[in-house]
């Protein structure tokens, strides 16, 4: 096993535990102060996807565009429109 490969699954690890916590009342503050949302068992995760839409909120060009790509990313091909012509023959 490579070290950079064993460091990468560390981290990975780390940062999954990290995203699963609560999050301070400070930050809970700041989201709420812009966002109508219930904050009570936010986690580190939710305030960061929060914390990004109140910034595009506030005029962040950067934090828009990070939410516009990801919702782009997840939404599925639109179905394209097409016309059927029936004639009747008698």
């Amino acid at each position: 096993m490579k070290s950079g490969t064993g460091k990468h699954k560390i981290m990975s690890e780390v940062l999954n535990k990290a995203l699963k916590t609560k999050v301070m009342d400070s930050v809970k503050d700041e989201i709420s102060s812009v966002l109508d949302v219930s904050t009570d068992k936010m986690t580190a995760q939710q305030a960061i996807v929060y914390a990004q839409i109140a910034k595009a909120i506030k005029g962040d060009k950067s934090a828009f565009e990070a939410i516009s790509n990801t919702v782009k990313q997840e939404m599925p091909e639109e179905e394209k429109a097409f016309c059927v012509e029936v004639k009747v023959v008698e």
